[in-house]
């Protein structure tokens, strides 16, 4: 797996979503991560999005790995239980 560093907008919403939440978010991470073919060019220019079921993240990659600049969460707080 590549690395995966999290912008300081990313950590702030990250920290403040709900376990379940969060959860669901670092599995769109691994997975993102895990497929550097459907990444964009390496170099931090050029943004991508991948979204989730609920959620979604913004990243830019680099030959190591992803940085992902910002996190979405658009699930309802009751479906985490």
């Amino acid at each position: 797996m590549r690395s995966v560093r999290l912008d300081w907008l990313a950590a702030e919403v990250m920290n403040e979503l709900p376990q379940g939440a969060r959860t669901a978010v670092q599995d769109l991470l691994d997975q993102t991560a895990g497929r550097p073919d459907r990444w964009p060019a390496p170099g931090g220019e050029e943004v991508a999005e991948v979204f989730g079921p609920l959620c979604w993240i913004v990243f830019v990659a680099y030959l190591d790995g992803i940085e992902v600049r910002d996190v979405g969460w658009l699930g309802w707080l009751g479906w985490l239980g």
